[in-house]
């Protein structure tokens, strides 16, 4: 596989695990810290739906690669493939080999575009359940 290829497959781990731990400390401090976790969160909110915006232009470019793959995918054959390796056309297999990576690539930013959606859902819910609790807690309180 190509530099940038593992470059990016190592940014999709980070950006993954970078996310799960975001996710775990905004629960935890959601619980204790009321109205601070909920500030917090908003901020957070704001900037991936920010980002997301900005990012919109690139991940609409890797589902136009996605497509063009697809399409390609069925014009070249593995028979064609066979041939083009029977008659050591390298320049071909090489442009195959590029083609591949590229979607491969355009593929994991699409997937890192659903991390960001699914952070983003994620954050949306725990602001949800801080209002929820946060109407629900004053009336226990008057109750007990």
């Amino acid at each position: 596989m190509s530099e940038t290829f593992d470059k990016f497959c190592s940014d999709v781990r980070t950006k993954i695990n970078d996310a799960d731990k975001r996710l775990k400390d905004l629960r935890a401090s959601a619980r204790s810290a009321g109205q601070k976790a909920k500030d917090d969160a908003k901020a957070h909110l704001a900037a991936l739906e920010t980002k997301a915006k900005e990012d919109q232009a690139k991940l609409e470019a890797s589902e136009a690669k996605v497509k063009a793959w697809a399409l390609q995918k069925k014009a070249i054959t593995a028979d064609k493939i066979a041939e083009w390796k029977a008659e050591r056309q390298v320049r071909k297999l090489n442009d195959r080999a590029d083609d591949a990576e590229s979607y491969a690539v355009a593929a994991m930013q699409i997937a890192v575009a659903a991390v960001d959606e699914a952070e983003t859902a994620a954050i949306e819910a725990v602001v949800a359940r801080i209002d929820a609790d946060a109407v629900q807690s004053p009336a226990k309180s008057k109750a007990g």
